[in-house]
C-alpha cells in the first residue's frame, strides 16, 4: 500500500494558517478583555459602595450620597480609566488562548 506523499512544512504552515491562528488569539484577548473590564467596573462599583457605606456610617457630619454620585464623580473616572486600561494590558500581555505548539523533547 503507498503512502500519501507530502511536500514539508510548507503544506503544514502557510501564510493564511498563521494569519488565522494570530487573528483568532487576537480577537479571544479582545474579548477576554472586555469581559474582564466590565468584571472591574462590576468591582469597582461594589467597592465604591463599601467606601460609601462606611463614609455615611462612620464620618459624623459628613454630606450623604449615593454609589452612583460617588461613580460619576471626576476623580472616580480617572482611576476607573486608568485601571481598565491597566486590565486590558494585562490581558494582552499574558498568554490566555495563544495556540503556540510546544516542543517535543527527544
Amino acid at each position: 500500500m503507498s503512502k500519501r506523499k507530502s511536500i514539508g512544512p510548507l503544506y503544514t504552515s502557510y501564510p493564511a494558517r498563521t494569519m488565522s491562528h494570530w487573528l483568532g488569539d487576537k480577537t479571544f484577548k479582545v474579548v477576554a478583555s472586555i469581559v474582564c473590564t466590565l468584571l472591574w467596573w462590576g468591582a469597582y462599583y461594589v467597592l465604591l459602595g463599601v467606601v460609601n457605606f462606611n463614609k455615611n456610617t462612620f464620618l459624623e457630619g459628613s454630606k450623604d450620597t449615593t454609589v452612583n454620585e460617588l461613580f460619576k464623580t471626576e476623580g472616580s473616572m480617572i482611576v476607573l480609566g486608568i485601571t481598565s486600561v491597566i486590565v486590558c494590558i494585562f490581558v494582552f500581555r499574558t498568554r490566555i488562548g495563544d495556540r503556540q505548539t510546544r516542543k517535543k523533547r527527544h
